[in-house]
C-alpha cells in the first residue's frame, strides 16, 4: 500500500462500489461512503464473487463450487522440504509447500458433496480426518493440526466469464474474470500476469475497444489453458483417476515460462 501510495494512488479500504453508470464518454461510480467519481476506466479485480462482474454481467456469470474444497495448515518446515511435495492417498490428495526458510503449509484436497459449511471449532479434527490415510512425514504432521484459527478451509469455486473481459469502459482481471482451482498453482500469477498486460496496452495508447482487445489477444488463451487444466485434474482426483501429472506441470511451466 505505501508504494502504491508513494506512486499517486488514492487508496480508501472499508469501500465499495454502489453503482456504475457508463455513458460512454467516462463512468460515473457511486460508492457505498456516498462518494460520487468520474473515472476514464474502472478496472473489477474484487474476487471470486466480483460486485463489478455481476453488475454487467447480472445471474448469467455465477461462481460454480466444482465439488473439491481444500485445506490449509502452516508448520515449521522441514529440512527436507525445500521443494513442493505431493502425496496421494486413498480419498484425498495432500501436499507440502516451502514458504520461508522456517515456514511451510500443507495442504489436502478432499471430496465435499453439497459444499456443507464448516464450523470453525471442527476445522482441526475434519482436517485431521480427511488425512486419516497418509503415512510418512504427513501422518507425522497430522497430529499437529489443532489451532481452529490456522486451518484456512475453501470450497474450490470456479468461473470463467465469456470474451470480452470488458463493457464500455469496464474491464475485469485476474478471478473476477477466470477464477480456477490451485491444482497448477497458477491462480494468482494468472491475476498478476493480468495486470501487467492491460498497463502495457494502455500505455500503448489508442481507442479504449483496441486497448482491449490487444488485452483479451494476450490473456484469453493462457487464463483458459490454465483454468480447464486445473479443472480436468481436479475431476480426475474426485474420480481417483491414477494419472501421471508430470507431462501435465510440465507443459505449464513450458507455458508460463513464455513470454506474455
Amino acid at each position: 500500500m505505501a508504494a502504491a501510495s508513494e506512486l499517486g494512488a488514492s487508496l480508501r479500504l472499508g469501500v465499495t462500489v454502489e453503482t456504475l453508470d457508463d455513458d460512454g464518454d467516462g463512468v460515473d461510480v457511486l460508492f457505498t461512503d456516498g462518494r460520487r467519481e468520474r473515472y476514464g476506466l474502472v478496472i473489477g479485480a474484487d474476487g471470486l464473487f466480483s460486485k463489478v462482474r455481476a453488475m454487467l454481467w447480472g445471474d448469467a456469470v455465477r461462481p460454480r463450487f466444482t465439488g473439491q474444497s481444500v485445506w490449509r495448515y502452516n508448520f515449521r518446515r522441514r529440512p527436507e522440504v525445500d521443494h513442493l511435495m505431493s502425496f496421494t492417498g486413498p480419498d484425498a490428495n495432500a501436499g507440502l509447500v516451502p514458504l520461508a526458510d522456517d515456514l511451510m503449509y500443507m495442504y489436502v484436497t478432499s471430496v465435499e458433496p453439497g459444499n456443507p459449511r464448516m464450523e470453525t471449532a471442527q476445522l482441526p479434527a475434519l482436517m485431521r480426518e480427511r488425512l486419516a490415510g497418509f503415512g510418512g512425514l504427513i501422518g507425522e504432521l497430522r497430529g499437529e493440526i489443532t489451532d481452529p484459527e490456522g486451518v484456512v478451509y475453501k470450497p474450490l469455486e470456479v468461473v470463467f466469464t465469456p470474451e470480452p473481459w470488458h463493457r464500455g469502459r469496464v474491464v475485469l482481471i485476474g478471478d473476477a474474470a477466470h477464477a480456477t482451482t490451485p491444482h497448477l498453482g497458477q491462480g494468482a500469477g494468472m491475476a498478476i500476469e493480468d495486470v501487467l498486460v492491460l498497463a502495457e496496452e494502455l500505455e500503448r495508447g489508442g481507442p479504449l475497444e483496441r486497448v482491449f482487445a490487444g488485452y483479451m489477444e494476450r490473456r484469453l488463451p493462457r487464463c483458459k489453458y490454465i483454468a480447464e487444466t486445473s479443472i480436468q485434474i481436479g475431476e480426475w482426483e474426485m474420480n481417483r483417476v491414477d494419472i501421471d501429472r508430470s507431462p501435465i506441470v510440465r507443459q505449464m511451466v513450458e507455458l508460463t515460462a513464455q513470454p506474455i
